[in-house]
């Protein structure tokens, strides 16, 4: 044994424990608190759930889940009913809504005991594909029922938290008109700024500071990673892993806007990230971007919300937030590592 630290096999015998803390079953004992979203699933001005409050209850209710209901009633409102839950005692929120009503709920429960459990109405639901979540509400309350309880990190930057990944550059500036296209529709003035933008941003010299290194690149566009997906399900950082402390980052380095839309493609087809041109990897439990002094600051995001410009610090916090995840099955991407065996 060396005398400054502990033997290898104490070593791996505390990082097994350390797996072991992340993982716990969901407490359905007492009612769940469930948050419903009457909004859910409403794209560029169209309905894509048809499912309401009723579908929701009922499929609860065949798997034998107690539950009192909370309706959101407008933004940020899930967010408070979930601290309220957390204040109340529930030891169970599920959150029956879209990508944004599982995030706002998440940022209620983030280092609390309370679990969160989706319950997937949205168009996309990057971060419950990513849990393993079934789409078919009957599928999720049997995965709410039986399924396991993982602690999974998180990202912020500055006071903002993200569950899926935050960015710098191209990206981050256009999810600001990419809302507004969600919500009320791009007029041709928005559509023509966009382009300006694009065209604005160039390539900067950006220096990125991260644990044991520095990269000194020309980027448009850097992507920081928790979790495997991104935007309309884009697999960007297909390694990433909710349960590793650390963030994937990927930087678009010397790469034209042609060059940047390809590597969209690219990942959006399922193609290996070093397939792509002009592709860096780190990961790392904290980075700081900049600009080089007298170039104008690049828009930073963080999960689609514009949350200010460099520079800007991202780091991860560790086993944050508990949710539940489903089984894994097929050949898609899991984010996490599996249970330890059971002694």
């Amino acid at each position: 044994m060396s005398p400054t630290g502990p033997s290898d096999e104490s070593a791996l015998q505390i990082k097994r424990a350390a797996a072991t803390e992340r993982w716990g079953t969901l407490d359905l004992r007492q009612p769940a608190a469930l948050i419903f979203n009457p909004h859910a699933g409403q794209k560029v001005g169209m309905t894509t759930n048809t499912r309401g409050l009723d579908d929701v209850q009922s499929a609860l209710r065949a798997e034998g889940v107690r539950f009192n209901t909370w309706q959101t009633e407008g933004p940020g409102h899930a967010t408070t009913l979930a601290q309220r839950a957390a204040f109340e005692g529930y030891k169970v929120v599920i959150a029956a809504g879209g990508d944004g009503t599982l995030h706002e709920v998440a940022r209620g429960l983030v280092n609390s005991d309370v679990a969160l459990a989706p319950l997937p109405l949205g168009s996309i639901m990057n971060l419950a594909r990513a849990l393993w979540i079934p789409r078919d509400l009957h599928g999720a309350a049997r995965t709410i029922r039986t399924g396991q309880v993982l602690a999974i990190d998180i990202g912020r930057v500055g006071p903002h938290e993200f569950l899926e990944a935050a960015g710098v550059g191209v990206v981050a500036g256009l999810f600001g008109y990419f809302n507004k296209l969600d919500s009320s529709g791009l007029s041709l003035g928005e559509a023509r700024d966009a382009v300006q933008f694009v065209e604005r941003v160039g390539t900067p010299d950006v220096t990125l500071e991260f644990e044991g290194g520095t990269l000194e690149v020309k980027s448009q566009a850097i992507n920081i990673a928790n979790a495997p997906y991104v935007g309309a399900a884009v697999a960007v950082a297909p390694a990433a892993r909710l349960d590793d402390g650390l963030l994937e980052v990927t930087i678009v380095d010397h790469a034209s806007l042609a060059h940047l839309l390809m590597h969209v493609a690219w990942r959006a087809a399922g193609r290996s990230a070093h397939a792509a041109p002009d592709m860096r990897i780190v990961r790392t439990a904290w980075l700081r971007v900049s600009v080089r002094q007298g170039e104008p600051a690049l828009p930073v995001h963080a999960d689609g919300d514009p949350v200010g410009d460099t520079p800007a610090t991202f780091e991860v916090v560790p086993a944050a937030l508990r949710v539940v995840v489903g089984e894994p099955s097929g050949s898609g991407i899991r984010p996490w590592a599996p249970p330890p065996p059971r002694s």
